[in-house]
This record gives C-alpha cells, structure tokens and sequence, in this order.
C-alpha cells in the first residue's frame, strides 16, 4: 500500500480499538481528538495520492468512526459498527496489498531516462484486420532515450491512456474492468518528452516486439533500463495485435481476435499466424524506415543525428519474438537478436528457408521449451540454432511461467494464483532478464568482448545456460 493509504488504515483500526476499550476511550479528555487525525489523514491522502476503488471501504470506516467518537451513543448498534469499521479496514488494506500501485523497478545505468510517443502511418500497407479494407496501417510507438531533464518535466506514467487500457487489460486477465483503474497512478522512471542528453555519441537502437495481446509498454523495466545505459529502445504497439491501440485523435483500437481464429484447421491457423507475423516483422521495417529518415532530420526532430543504425537490435516476447526473429532472419540491418519465449510456428516456413547469421539470445521459460518433451515450437528453434551460422545461447528460467518475461506479474501477488507468473520472485526474474539482456547487447551491438553471458548466468542459480549447435 502507499504511505497514507497504510497510516489511515492502522490509524482507523486504532481508532476503532479506543471506542472498543472504555478505559482507553476514558483518558482521552478532548474527544476530538482522534477524528481530527482522521480526517487530516484521510484529506492528505485524498490530495496527495487519490482515491483507487480499494479505498471505498476504509473511507466508509473513516466516515463511521469520526461520529463515534465524537458522539455520546451507547447502543448494541454501536459495538457492531465499531466492529464492521475494523472489518472494512482490513478489508481495503487486503485489497491494496493484492492490487499494490506498483513503485518503478529500479534502473541501473548511469542515464536518466526520457520517453515520448510517436505515431506511424505506412501508405504502402492496406490495414488487413480493420473494417476499412483501403485505410493504410497505422501504429503507435514509444521510444525511450537517455535524457538530461529538467524541473518541468515529470515523470510519465505506465502507459498514456491507461484509462481506456486498463480496462481492456483487466478483461484480458478475467477480472472485473474496473480492477485495475488504480494502475492510472503507476509511474515510470522515465521523464515524459524531457530533452534528450546533449553531446554524446549516436547510441545504438533496439526495437522491441510485445506477444498476442500484449502492448508497448509491457516490458517498461526492460526497456528502462536498456535506455539507461545508453540505449535508444523503440516499442511498437502492434495495432490490432495489441489489447488497446490508442490514437492522437482519440480513436480506440481493440486487439482482433479473428487474426488468431479459433476454431478452424490447423492449416487455417498457420496460415492466419504466418499473416500476422509477416505485419508485426513490417512494423518494425516501418519504424525503422521512419528512424532513418527522422535521424537525418538536420535538428528538426528531437533525436535527430542521434542514432547509430549501424547498430540495431531487436527483441520481443511470444509472437513478437517471433516477429523479431523474423526480421532478423530476412533484414541485414539487424545485428542482434532476443528473444523471449519466442513463438516460433508462425515462421517455420522462413526458418526453414533462411540461416540465421546474427547472434542470438533466447530466454525460455521452464514449461515453454521442454528437453524431455519436446514440442514444435522448441523443434523449429532447435532446426534454427542448428544450421546458424553465429553463436545461439538459450537460457531456461527456472520457476517461471510464460507472462514471467513482462511486467504483469508486478501488478498483483495474485498472479501466481492466476497462472500468470512462477513460483520465483518477481524482482528476481526481472533482475535475471535485464542482466541477460544488457550484457547480451552490450557484447554483440557494442563489441564489449569482455563480458561473458555465461559467467552472467553462472551468478543465478535459476539459469540454465546452453549454447547450439
């Protein structure tokens, strides 16, 4: 819970215990007292962090107890509500543990972080999955830089429009649609559209790919942290592949499940996710068009000049690993390639067509690649790694489920439960795939021979570390 959502409700329970007490209710000579401290707490934390809907019951119990005390009212009645305020209390203070307002996973590099939105249209592309078969394809993307902020710039939240996102998210993860509109106060680390660090050499560029239903920002302390060491990162929302797209004009994307149909043959199936990964594979082809050219905007676009692109890589999860890989296997401007728990069987035709020639990192939850059942999904990457023609390091997280590689499992102690995450710590899993992550770009994109992956990987028990062919 955040600070004064936790002072109110032990201060509410306390209150609640006076009145149940006759002699400690009996030493207090000025009754006022206690429901001054209510309602100054309750005020400030109003005011300085806002109501989330896990308060409705502490305030309830807030609103009972101030007129008990001030009151001179014995009845049966009253013992019931004293009792139901304690109740109440602990009920929101049960509700704001299991839905937290998460703190920024802490960044490591030496740069504070700025983050800007940026919208994309392809005239080239008809928009396939839209109820307009003539409109063109349209994306947003985010990027994040190393920034030199100043005062006026303020943090920016999780992700912009959360207030229609949050929703869309919750009925994604079966919850009710209101659940999670307490996430409109979750921050970043990065400083929205703060001027960019001034004098430094181009930084490499990374493009990030989310899964099936995923979103731009599903991998914010990822991304964070690449952009903290240097890195230019982009995140592309994959419009209709993404559970909300939202656009400057206000208009609201939802993801289309008909891209993925259910219900059909297998041959159907293929041939609708080979679809969907040849246009998440040019949404990143797009963006990457559009880098070029706004890099040689001479000044006029705020990261303009600062952009090595001879220094690209790019990572996804799921679907958008596989988009990532994708790319990587049919476009020489990609130099490094990660992916986590990549979906392979939309590509098999391209991995059997093509020999991968970049390095490459592949994070594998524990169930999704199995040695001792292996599946298609882990046969395709093993016909990948064994004619590659660069080094292939896969690495299997142990304790972890498949949302493991996101930051959903930040949201709730409840996404165990749910399925959505392992039985390992968050914080660690996290920590695991940012130092998996860093040292893995920092050796490939920017030729630090020095680092070693294994000897990385040596330091966290939960890592299994292979190299193929």
């Amino acid at each position: 819970m955040r600070p004064f959502e936790l002072i109110l409700g032990i201060l509410s329970i306390l209150s609640a215990v006076i009145l149940s007490v006759p002699s400690l209710s009996a030493r207090l000579k000025k009754k006022w007292m206690v429901p001054a401290f209510l309602v100054l707490f309750a005020a400030a934390q109003l005011l300085l962090e806002g109501f989330r809907w896990q308060l409705w019951p502490l305030d309830l119990a807030v609103a009972v107890l101030i007129p008990l005390h001030l009151l001179e009212w014995e009845s049966k009645w009253r013992h019931m509500l004293v009792g139901l305020s304690i109740f109440f209390s602990l009920v929101s203070i049960t509700g704001g543990y299991l839905f937290p307002v998460p703190a920024p996973y802490p960044i490591t590099g030496p740069f504070p972080v700025g983050t800007r939105e940026i919208h994309l249209v392809d005239p080239n592309r008809a928009e396939i999955y839209g109820v307009d078969p003539e409109a063109p394809r349209e994306l947003m993307a985010q990027i994040w830089y190393p920034a030199a902020p100043d005062k006026s710039n303020e943090h920016a939240g999780w992700m912009p429009g959360i207030q229609f996102a949050g929703p869309a998210l919750a009925e994604m993860l079966d919850l009710p649609s209101f659940a999670l509109n307490h996430l409109k106060y979750v921050k970043g680390n990065a400083f929205l559209e703060a001027p960019p660090l001034a004098g430094a050499d181009p930084y490499p560029v990374l493009i990030f790919s989310h899964g099936w239903e995923g979103f731009k920002e599903q991998n914010i302390f990822q991304v964070e942290e690449l952009a903290s060491h240097g890195y230019v990162v982009v995140g592309i929302n994959h419009t209709y592949g993404s559970v909300l797209t939202l656009f400057p004009d206000g208009r609201q994307v939802p993801i289309n499940h008909e891209a993925l149909p259910s219900g059909v043959s297998d041959q159907e199936y293929d041939q609708a996710s080979d679809t969907l990964s040849l246009q998440w594979t040019e949404d990143i082809d797009l963006v990457l068009d559009e880098l070029e050219e706004l890099n040689q905007a001479n000044g006029e676009w705020f990261l303009a000049g600062s952009l090595d692109l001879r220094r690209i890589g790019v990572f996804g999860h799921s679907t958008g690993g596989g988009a990532a890989l994708r790319f990587c296997l049919t476009d020489v401007r990609c130099q490094a390639v990660l992916g986590m728990d990549v979906w392979a069987e939309p590509i098999q035709n391209v991995i059997g067509e093509h020999i991968l020639r970049k390095p490459a990192l592949f994070l594998y939850s524990e169930n999704w690649d199995s040695l001792d059942h292996p599946d298609r999904n882990y046969g395709l990457m093993g016909q990948l790694a064994g004619k590659a023609d660069n080094v292939v390091i896969e690495l299997t997280l142990e304790g972890t489920k498949h949302y493991d590689f996101s930051s959903l499992p930040m949201l709730s102690p409840l996404t165990t439960t749910l399925g959505l995450k392992g039985p390992i710590a968050g914080d660690l899993v996290l920590e695991i795939i940012n130092a998996e992550s860093l040292a893995f770009f920092d050796r490939y994109l920017r030729g630090e021979n020095g680092i070693s992956l294994e000897g990385i990987s040596q330091g966290y028990p939960e890592v299994q570390y292979g190299v193929r062919p």
